[in-house]
């Protein structure tokens, strides 16, 4: 099974998302070496067909980032591994469409990351289209049903920020408690692990540990950073070490 290990960097991003610091991916393979990791694992958010989203590559950039990252996996070998993968988010009627399949087909690229932003409304558009106060009341039980629903395709291997779902949420209540469980418990049943996200500890309203000490015995738990920049790949290193030793104390 594909599994980041305990020195590897997971979870980064590049200057395609339009999001990102503007500079080359081998800037980050490279301080990956200089840190002395054995591994950095690629998760740029990943195109749509018509490219209706924004905040992402386009699908005219997808064959370069997967060129470029694979000829930086050759590289690197023996050095540092470089793994390739897309951050996305499900979405039923692109399942319908083959869409994921299409992506797995590709033989660079090694692994998708499921990344719930946003959620398909089954009436039709997103949930980004919703008025606030809908948002507020209901976006993250959207946001779970399309986490639920994304691990149970098979097409992930991995979940990013589950508890970022609550971020519009002002406290915990036991309808969040209930759709927690499901998630963990399709984690484990599934051996699909969730990522403690870097980017999200520290803010209150999109770090929950209501949501993490939900944790199931048999689960796996993964920790990412986020990275949209070579500099935090520093500061949110030191969030992780910050992060786990509260919780080993």
């Amino acid at each position: 099974m594909l599994q980041p290990q305990k020195n590897d960097l997971f979870h980064i991003h590049t200057f395609r998302c339009r999001h990102a610091e503007n500079v080359p991916d081998e800037e980050y393979v490279k301080k990956a070496v200089a840190l002395g990791k054995a591994g950095i694992w690629f998760t740029d958010h990943a195109p749509f067909p018509g490219n209706p989203f924004g905040h992402r590559m386009g699908m005219e950039e997808l064959p370069e980032y997967l060129d470029t990252l694979f000829s930086l996996k050759k590289k690197y070998e023996g050095i540092c591994d470089v793994h390739i993968g897309l951050e996305t988010e499900y979405f039923p009627s692109f399942e319908k469409s083959g869409y994921y399949r299409e992506l797995l087909a590709n033989n660079h690229l090694e692994f998708l990351l499921l990344g719930q932003h946003m959620a398909e409304d089954p009436t039709g558009g997103y949930t980004y289209d919703w008025k606030k106060e809908r948002l507020n009341a209901e976006e993250w039980r959207a946001l779970c049903d399309a986490i639920i629903a994304g691990i149970k395709s098979g097409y992930f291997a991995f979940v990013a920020h589950p508890d970022r779902s609550f971020r519009r949420c002002k406290s915990w209540n036991k309808e969040m408690e209930e759709k927690s469980r499901q998630i963990h418990s399709l984690s484990a049943q599934m051996q699909i692990p969730l990522e403690i996200n870097m980017h999200s500890y520290g803010h209150k309203t999109q770090f929950w540990s209501q949501f993490w000490n939900l944790k199931m015995e048999d689960e796996q738990i993964i920790y990412g950073l986020d990275a949209h920049s070579i500099e935090e790949i520093s500061t949110r290193l030191e969030k992780e070490k910050i992060f786990k030793e509260g919780v080993c104390d």
